[in-house]
């Protein structure tokens, strides 16, 4: 028996990033672990990420799969990654970018798009022959957009390039592409002698681009070289690891769902659904993207279709349309309750634009026939159902080009809803097949890293059906194919009919716009890093309505004359802010104990005006919640790593069920990375959202180890007031500042920059009139601070002399804040 082998699959998706560690022989996965990180839509059709982000996931997310799988960073045998395509990158010659990347969704090149279809050029045959429009997706489109429209940033890149080339250049040193990406987003033909397609970038006016492309394109699974040194640290592995080439996530997952030989089609869903088909020659056709030749598999060929918008459909009517109480199951339920066709209840699934058959970006979604009659649970089916017709519409005109799937392997997440998984089957009449895997692009990765490494020396298709089991088949049922068929006839109308309808809307928006607003709506895009110095920085913050506040905080006070004390901190400011640590022994605070409910009854007593911050540092926050209310909080905090928040529901708080998971000891929470934080994100959303029903203000609390990308959603959402992070570890006073938490500092406040959200950022621990400047230079904007504060006061000969000595104490920790423009409190 061979020795074991471990590798890391990497799959980098639209909303966030996720590792596994793999067993290289069987496609075991041992330990997963992902990571979230925002998109910004700074207009109508924009989409935008920062890639340091995807860096800060890459390494939160490597490390819990490793802390997940047991397995130490040095047993780990290689490496692969895959990532959205085409999520272009502006980037310097260290590989550090520019600007924010314009990612797969965006759609903002439209105009370029038709100039690209304009020229006739022969590499723009891959979509319809060359009869079809260009996709705004596109590399080449997008690179035109941004000479035309941020000259400073193309013309500064070294490096313009994808997601993928981004991690390969951060990962190794080097830069390159991958034929997978290059064949099918930016018109590379390996079978010619330049594969570029240097004669359309003639035409379009971009004969520099090709200077800023990579170099070196390789195959899938090609060893690109060894993890430096900065990032093994930076991942918890070995320098030298093997890292192989990857590419886009949904062509990655044809691997990974054992779609490797021709007539076989993989289905790739969530946020968007990717239909990709394996043919042993090219093809050609009206509404199809393709065929790509040895885009995955060298001799073979990849025929696309794409639906946009899918996945984010439904989380779309979820996010907007229903408390935080409705989950996925509930509305799945009333679906099922709703009739094929939703009694009369039609959906166009184009909310972000059209991939295909139509490829317009100016498509939009819509509901067609409501009543009065049709309820929350005929919307959502109705939703679903568009989806699934899309896919159909698709699967019919690959069949007219001669590509017919006798079944077809699906992953993703519609595969969590039985209802859809059924739906598909029974719309499109083929069989569909669900692998043990469900992460097939994660798997995908893992399959051509342990291919690199030489587990598999017979190459990808050998490994992939070594790595990738069957789970089980969902055959169609005749009966409701027949159901769906004239319902499906109908949505096929719908696009015809209301295009003119969508363009026509577009064009009054355009026309609408002067071009100073257009300027101007650029110049508010969520880029800080385009701001060359200091005071154009504040400026892009715009008029701020945050203060400057400093919380002293009673942990560090005479708890013999604890009303004294807050009477002496409070006499210049009876409005001041006091912070109130509640730890009531659990690990969150570390064992420690403090104070309860009945403290802060008094001290509202003692002090009415008072802004009394309540900090929660325990495992089950909704166990006090409605107590330290009650007793006069003005603002609560609660930490995300709390445990407790794991499957929370609106129910279940009010019910008072919201205790520790089973087989939780209190350790494991959100901060642990073998967990992630996606369940602990949904529970905070539930319990901010009571807390403003109760009328106080909400903050949520990180540890110094927890990244703030776990928080940038509820930001983003607006679901919360403040952000505590802790630059001490919670649970005494005295210690000294953790420095590397005022980086986390500062890209919070960038991101509440970029979402324009005035949050509040809070620093707790090791906060003195020595570091309070260097704090507030990150961004905070509120500093807890205890023993800097109180300390001063203990040799005072009397009252008064102590709140003399306060008082200096918060002015000197105050004077960074209002040197920085803050209306001080």
């Amino acid at each position: 028996m061979a020795a074991p082998c471990f590798v890391i699959g990497v799959d980098g998706g639209t909303e966030g990033l996720r590792a596994g560690v793999f067993n290289a022989y069987d496609g075991t996965l041992l330990g997963t672990c992902s990571a979230t990180y925002p998109t910004y839509f700074p207009a109508p059709s924009w989409a935008e990420q920062d890639p340091e982000s995807w860096w800060t996931a890459l390494g939160t997310a490597v490390r819990g799969a490793l802390a997940a799988a047991k397995v130490p960073g040095e047993s780990i045998a290689g490496f692969a990654a895959d990532t959205t395509c085409c999520s272009v990158c502006c980037l310097d010659a260290d590989g550090r970018p520019l600007r924010n990347a314009l990612i797969w969704m965006d759609q903002r090149s439209s105009k370029e798009a038709a100039e690209v279809a304009a020229t006739k050029d022969p590499a723009i045959k891959v979509n319809s022959g060359g009869r079809g429009p260009v996709s705004a997706e596109w590399m080449v489109c997008k690179s035109r957009w941004l000479k035309s429209n941020d000259p400073q940033s193309y013309h500064a890149a070294r490096y313009i390039c994808e997601y993928q080339d981004f991690f390969s250049m951060r990962l190794t040193g080097k830069m390159v592409a991958s034929i997978n990406c290059a064949s099918v987003r930016w018109h590379y033909d390996c079978s010619t002698p330049d594969g570029y397609a240097l004669s359309l970038l003639d035409k379009m006016d971009l004969q520099d681009l090709a200077g800023k492309w990579p170099k070196k394109v390789l195959a899938l699974g090609e060893i690109v070289g060894g993890l430096t040194a900065e990032a093994a640290a930076h991942l918890g592995l070995v320098p030298g690891t093997p890292v192989a080439q990857g590419g886009a996530d949904s062509f990655i997952g044809m691997i990974g769902l054992g779609v490797v030989e021709p007539g076989q089609m993989a289905l790739l869903t969530g946020s968007s659904h990717l239909q990709l088909g394996m043919v042993s020659q090219a093809l050609r056709g009206q509404g199809i993207f393709g065929t790509y030749d040895s885009a995955v598999i060298p001799g073979l060929h990849v025929v696309e279709g794409g639906q946009t918008s899918t996945g984010s459909i439904v989380h779309w009517l979820k996010r907007t349309l229903c408390g935080p109480d409705v989950t996925y199951d509930t509305l799945n339920a009333e679906a099922e309750e709703v009739p094929p066709g939703c009694d009369g209840l039609l959906a166009l699934d184009h909310f972000q634009g059209n991939r295909t058959p139509h490829t317009d970006p100016l498509s939009r979604g819509c509901l067609v026939g409501l009543t009065l009659a049709h309820t929350r649970g005929h919307v959502y089916r109705a939703l679903m159902e568009s989806v699934v017709f899309g896919t159909r519409r698709i699967l019919d005109n690959m069949a007219a080009a001669g590509a017919r799937p006798t079944s077809i392997n699906i992953a993703g997440g519609s595969t969590k809803s039985e209802l859809w998984l059924q739906m598909h089957a029974d719309v499109c009449n083929i069989p569909f097949v669900q692998t043990a895997e469900n992460e097939a692009p994660m798997l995908g990765a893992a399959v051509l890293a342990a291919v690199a490494v030489g587990c598999h020396p017979d190459g990808i298709a050998a490994g992939a059906q070594r790595m990738v089991r069957t789970a089980r088949v969902i055959y169609p049922r005749p009966e409701m194919h027949a159901a769906y068929e004239p319902h499906f006839q109908r949505y096929c109308q719908l696009y015809p009919a209301l295009a003119p309808v969508f363009h026509a809307a577009h064009t009054s928006t355009q026309t609408s716009t002067s071009a100073p607003e257009q300027q101007q709506q650029q110049q508010q895009q969520p880029q800080e890093r385009q701001c060359t110095d200091e005071k154009s920085k504040e400026a892009s913050r715009g008029q701020s309505v945050l203060q400057g506040i400093v919380a002293p905080s009673i942990l560090a006070a005479d708890f013999s004359r604890l009303g004294e004390e807050v009477e002496s901190v409070l006499c210049n400011n009876l409005r001041g802010w006091v912070h109130v640590d509640v730890f009531d022994g659990s690990a969150m605070c570390n064992g420690n104990l403090t104070i309860g409910p009945p403290v802060i009854s008094s001290l509202r007593a003692a002090h009415p005006a008072a802004f009394l911050d309540v900090h929660l540092a325990v495992d089950e926050p909704c166990k006090y919640v409605d107590a330290v209310v009650q007793a006069g909080a003005s603002s609560v905090t609660f930490h995300l790593e709390s445990p407790s928040l794991r499957g929370l529901t609106l129910e279940r708080l009010k019910a008072g069920r919201h205790g520790l998971p089973a087989g939780s000891n209190g350790q494991q929470g959100a901060g642990d990375p073998a967990t992630g934080f996606v369940d602990n994100v949904e529970g905070a959303r539930v319990l901010a959202s009571y807390l403003k029903s109760l009328g106080v203000r909400v903050g949520v609390a990180l540890n110094p180890d927890t990244p703030e990308t776990w928080v940038l959603p509820l930001i983003q959402e607006a679901s919360i007031d403040l952000v505590l992070a802790m630059t001490v570890n919670p649970g005494w006073g005295g210690q000294s500042l953790i420095e590397s938490v005022l980086t986390k500092v500062s890209r919070l406040r960038e991101a509440s920059d970029q979402f324009q959200r005035s949050i509040d950022i809070q620093v707790d621990g090791g906060i003195s009139s020595t570091t309070a400047s260097r704090a507030v230079a990150s961004g905070a904007n509120i500093l807890v601070a205890g023993s800097a504060i109180f300390s001063r006061g203990r040799a005072a000969p009397s009252k008064d002399a102590r709140a003399v000595s306060y008082a200096n104490a918060i002015s000197a920790i105050a004077e960074p804040l209002s040197k920085k423009g803050y209306a001080v409190q």
